[in-house]
């Protein structure tokens, strides 16, 4: 059983592009499956976030390969893709964690946490395009190499909001608890564009099929990051595990799709938001 396992599972040599792969989460799919033998190749357009995680691949020493451009750019990414193919001839996985989040507009004059009526058409266009529209470029580039080989899989990191509304009242103030609210929310953007990202893996799912390319995502709940501390309580207490996420609490999601112990499953949004949405 432990041999059966442990090749089921297997994902040594495998070439694995994580888009966003120095972010948050990213980065914890970076180590996660260079734990189990693959080799991951981390694409992000935040050059220092880039720098950085190089850094701890090579104190911990362990393989991986990096490239910074514009995921938004598709004659760049093109291009990425084909130095990745030159190098290592095949793509084996693709995992789609980059995100935008607003995290670049988080500033005195930032607008991406606006009400719905004030909402500025530029960062709602920046919000689908870097939540949306960059998976739909590096997917559409890497697939082509995918059909050659007639076999692959690509894990798109949708949300739980992208299932669900947030409940807007987890950031607003409510006196009769003491709560004050807090400055941040889960603006239509993001919703929206998480929406949009389980509908591409189900349209996606049965367009490949018969080419041998499974694709499926994850729908994560909110991620524990040292929010206020009432905010926490507030989101917990809607979650029946009775707390967020921990960053590390997808890895092994990741990995069982990039695997064959997924070869059949396809079209699949694996939601690992602690119960929040079957409440």
């Amino acid at each position: 059983m432990k041999k059966f396992l442990e090749n089921i599972f297997n994902l040594k040599k495998k070439i694995i592009i994580i888009s966003g792969g120095a972010g948050f989460l990213g980065s914890e799919f970076s180590f996660a499956l260079s734990s189990v033998g693959a080799i991951p190749i981390i694409i992000d357009q935040n050059a220092k976030a880039l720098v950085s995680l190089k850094k701890k691949f090579k104190k911990k020493k362990i393989r991986g390969d990096f490239y910074q451009v514009d995921l938004c750019n598709e004659k760049k990414v093109n291009k990425i893709i084909e130095l990745i193919i030159k190098k290592y001839k095949h793509i084996d996985c693709l995992v789609n964690a980059a995100a935008f989040t607003g995290q670049e507009l988080q500033n005195k004059k930032s607008d991406f946490f606006e009400k719905f009526e004030n909402y500025n058409f530029n960062v709602w266009q920046k919000s689908l395009s870097g939540n949306l529209s960059s998976n739909f470029i590096i997917t559409k580039s890497v697939s082509k190499y995918m059909l050659k080989k007639k076999s692959g899989s690509i894990i798109n990191i949708a949300s739980d909001v992208g299932i669900i509304s947030p409940d807007h009242r987890i950031y607003e103030e409510n006196k009769k608890i003491n709560y004050k609210g807090v400055d941040f929310n889960t603006p239509l953007s993001y919703s929206v564009s998480k929406s949009g990202i389980i509908s591409m893996t189900r349209y996606l799912a049965t367009y490949w099929a018969k080419f041998g390319i499974r694709v499926n995502c994850i729908s994560p709940a909110g991620v524990y990051k040292k929010q206020d501390k009432k905010f926490v309580e507030q989101l917990s207490d809607r979650i029946p595990l009775g707390r967020m996420a921990r960053k590390n609490e997808f890895n092994g999601a990741i990995i069982y799709l990039c695997s064959s112990a997924s070869s059949f499953v396809t079209g699949h949004n694996l939601v690992i938001d602690g119960g929040r949405t079957i409440w």
